[in-house]
Parts: structure tokens; C-alpha cells; sequence
């Protein structure tokens, strides 16, 4: 099934179950204002029935993750790779006693599974009982145990969150991930955690920045960034023949005869034939006919595809 790019061959029906995905949960009164000052999105643009992107930073504005944050009832809830919750929900606990907000680690409590396909709208509904929310943009469905986030259409995408583990999968989590990469979607792991300032991850292409919002952890690097035109350097979507990689790993460019450091794997996933998908940072000035190739596989090469959004200097 990964012999082509689901957004260009859409199937009818996958299931995964995301495993390798965790949850924070917080609740109180205080929880907007606290993940406000923690939270590169505006908490006031949250509302019951949408989700918003965001990336969670530490002091240098170097991202820890990027979570999708959604309510759930009375509480928040992050999502991300269980790397990085684990890093965000140290730094929330840190802070968080000085706020009326509990604050835990409920991956646990939750069952996380990805849903994709023609069909999925449908059957998700059968499954659910009662039709999912289509407005507005980034829609989220309540349940009364959980929530479903519509991530995008052709295909249409949904992250299921829910208490329940009976939620029939067919399929690998490597669709999933191939198609979030697919969608340009970053995903910190343990080899990517505060390395990168968001713009380089492309975060705010996803909305998953505000700049007007005031004060939080890291904002001052964030928009130095964009206002003093320091960003050197963007996430970009790369396919070719290689061996299979992971998060951390080198890419590098030709440069004449030699080969030198270009940037660094984010996301990746191997595909049929020995073909690579993957989420790279790199300069943000590289031409688009660069030859590429992952460090200590000199058979690989990768080129440069388009990305789903625009990318700016932001």
C-alpha cells in the first residue's frame, strides 16, 4: 500500500492504532491561562468543537513537541509521540503547581488510533453513533468517552481518542506516519527534541504559531525569528531510494565533487523498493535540484517534493 502517495491514490480504509502516541490531560480552572503561557497557539482560538496545532517550547524557543490540543469535556488534551509528551509533561508539571490546573499523563487512560480513507467518514460515524462535526476547519467530534479530530481531507484523516480499546485497525502505524509526513506534519522523536526553533519544523505554515498573542515560554527567540529574518533554515518534504532511517539521522547535499552536511531527518518511513519518505530540516535557501543523499548510504538518493502549504520567511 505505501507504493504511492495516498494524497495523489486515496484508499478506501485504514485503521492503525497509534501506539507510539500519548496523551496529556489537564483540567481546572486555570488550565487555558497556564497552557497560554506554555503553548506557541492561542488558547483563546480553542474552541469545543476545533482543534488547534502548537508547538511547546523550553526558554531558548527550542521545541520539545508539537502536539495537536483539543478539549475533551471539562479537560485539555495534547497529543503527540510519546517522546515528546514525556519531555512537555516534565516542563508542565514544573510550572504547573503554580497554577489551579492538574496536570497528567493520561496515555494510559486513552486509547489513540488513525483513521484514513474514502470510507472513513462513514464508518467512523457507524462506530461513533451520531455523525461526526464538519465545520469548522480542524473539526473535532465530541464523544462521551473521547473526542475524533478531523486532521484533513483527500483522504480524509481523523485521530481517534477514546477510552474504549475495541476500535478494529487493519493496517500498520507506518501508513499513518507516511501519511502525516505526506501532509508535512512534523512529529518530534527522541533524536529531534530541542534542536529546533518551530519555524524550522514549519509550524507556523500549520497555524500552530500565534504572534500576537503576548507572552510565553520561548516566544522571545520565536520572534526574533521572525521579525529580524534569522531563520536560516525550514523542514522540507524528501522521496527517493535509501535505506530505511530514523529521526536524527544526516542528509547531505553535493556540493562539486564532495558531499557535505545538509540537515537532519525529522520524520521518515520506508517504502516499497527501498524508497524513503521522510521530514527533513535543511537550509532554507536550498535549490529545489539539489542532490541529496543520507550520510553512510552512498547507493541513496533523495530529491526535493512539494509541500501541501506555502512556506514564507516567517
Amino acid at each position: 500500500m505505501l507504493d504511492t502517495e495516498f494524497t495523489k491514490a486515496q484508499p478506501e480504509y485504514v485503521t492503525v492504532s497509534l501506539t507510539d502516541y500519548g496523551v496529556i490531560e489537564l483540567t481546572g480552572p486555570q488550565t487555558d491561562e497556564f497552557l497560554q503561557g506554555q503553548l506557541s497557539c492561542d488558547m483563546k482560538q480553542l474552541g469545543a468543537n476545533h482543534w488547534l496545532f502548537a508547538a511547546h517550547c523550553d526558554n531558548k524557543g527550542k521545541a520539545m513537541s508539537t502536539l495537536f490540543v483539543s478539549r475533551c469535556g471539562d479537560s485539555v488534551l495534547l497529543l503527540s509521540h510519546k517522546d515528546a509528551i514525556a519531555a512537555s509533561l516534565a516542563q508542565l508539571q514544573k510550572f504547573g503547581v503554580f497554577s489551579k490546573t492538574d496536570i497528567i499523563d493520561a496515555s494510559d487512560k486513552y486509547h489513540l488510533y488513525g483513521v484514513f480513507g474514502t470510507a472513513a467518514p462513514e464508518r467512523m460515524a457507524q462506530w461513533c453513533e451520531q455523525p461526526l462535526t464538519t465545520e469548522p476547519q480542524q473539526a473535532v467530534t465530541a464523544l462521551e468517552d473521547g473526542v475524533v479530530l478531523t486532521l484533513g481531507v483527500h483522504p480524509d484523516q481523523y485521530l481517534l481518542v477514546t477510552e474504549r480499546d475495541s476500535f478494529p485497525t487493519n493496517s500498520e502505524q507506518t501508513l499513518w506516519h507516511a501519511l502525516e509526513i505526506e501532509r508535512g506534519r512534523p512529529t518530534l522523536l527522541s533524536g529531534t527534541l530541542l534542536e529546533y526553533v518551530p519555524q524550522m519544523l514549519n509550524v507556523q505554515a500549520l497555524n500552530g504559531i500565534s504572534f500576537t498573542k503576548g507572552c510565553y515560554i520561548g516566544q522571545e527567540t520565536i520572534a526574533r525569528m521572525k521579525y529580524l529574518g534569522k531563520q536560516k533554515r525550514a523542514m522540507f518534504r524528501l522521496v527517493g531510494q535509501g535505506k530505511s532511517v530514523v529521526a536524527g539521522a544526516t542528509v547531505e547535499q553535493q556540493l562539486g565533487e564532495n558531499w557535505r552536511r545538509a540537515g537532519t531527518v525529522i520524520n521518515a518511513v520506508s517504502r516499497a523498493d527501498n524508497q524513503l519518505s521522510m521530514l527533513v530540516v535543511l537550509p532554507n535557501d536550498i535549490e529545489a535540484d539539489t542532490k541529496l543523499r543520507v550520510k553512510d548510504d552512498d547507493a541513496s538518493l533523495l530529491e526535493i517534493y512539494p509541500l501541501p502549504y506555502k512556506l514564507d520567511e516567517s
